[in-house]
């Protein structure tokens, strides 16, 4: 609750609102946290005043046994050493988050920026995108995956047609968009779409590591640029699509049997 009588006002409840519950950090870190947002937007005249106290109180959430907790306050901490310019200080708060946490990922983006690291800050940046495009994909994946267990083709269709649209959006390139609808238009035992959709990833199969050529991740340094198997993987691919357990539903199906006679 912030006073109208002005900033001072406030911070005093703050205070006796912190010395009557010393022991709960997530309430101190809020509290923290309401201060310090009024002085980021210019509501406090003497802001510099009440830095060691707010920051006081952001290390006592910050000893928290609540990952989360703590997690918040080493955000906040470093969040008020990026605005200061301290970039060894802000860096050093990042340690309490994982590696594998997004969020330092992102935070070490924001502090290159800040540093004018520009090439390193757009490499991190988009390595996360990459990586976010990848649990996206995964998790559509798995929906798709339970709707064609329980034939419920509707659904699997519905998801498939969004992972297209996250293929296209990320520039993971025309086969990695084409790969979407296999499953569905199988299950579906859908002949026309399915000859459209194989016959798409097999003019493709070079396309599948377009990405890696996409100005969206131009400061990833990728290892190889161009598909050194694409020839192995279509001789795969189509004998896969001659099984003719799985695809007796294209028997028959002449643009189908001329296609597989191509390759």
């Amino acid at each position: 609750m912030f006073s109208a009588e002005g900033y001072e006002k406030t911070y005093q409840w703050a205070v006796n609102i912190i010395k009557d519950y010393p022991n709960c950090n997530m309430l101190i870190w809020q509290v923290a946290v309401m201060l310090d947002s009024r002085r980021i937007i210019g509501q406090c005249e003497y802001p510099d005043k009440y830095d060691e106290q707010i920051n006081s109180w952001y290390e006592m959430a910050l000893n928290d046994k609540d990952e989360k907790i703590q997690h918040h306050a080493a955000d906040s901490l470093f969040g008020f050493y990026l605005r200061k310019g301290n970039y060894e200080m802000a860096e050093k708060y990042l340690n309490y988050f994982s590696d594998y946490d997004p969020m330092k990922k992102l935070r070490l983006g924001q502090l290159y920026m800040e540093q004018e690291k520009t090439e390193e800050a757009y490499e991190k940046l988009e390595n996360i995108i990459l990586s976010e495009y990848t649990t996206l994909n995964l998790a559509f994946g798995m929906m798709i995956t339970k709707a064609l267990d329980n034939k419920d083709h509707k659904s699997a269709r519905f998801l498939a047609e969004k992972m297209y649209a996250l293929a296209g959006i990320f520039e993971m390139g025309k086969y990695n968009e084409c790969a979407t609808m296999f499953n569905v238009v199988v299950a579906e035992q859908n002949v026309e779409d399915t000859f459209k959709v194989i016959k798409q990833l097999l003019e493709n199969v070079d396309t599948i590591c377009d990405f890696q050529k996409s100005r969206l991740y131009k400061h990833i340094k990728f290892q190889d640029v161009e598909n050194p198997y694409a020839e192995e993987m279509k001789k795969e691919l189509i004998a896969g699509f001659q099984n003719e357990e799985d695809f007796a539903y294209m028997k028959g199906y002449k643009p189908w049997k001329k296609l597989l006679a191509k390759y």
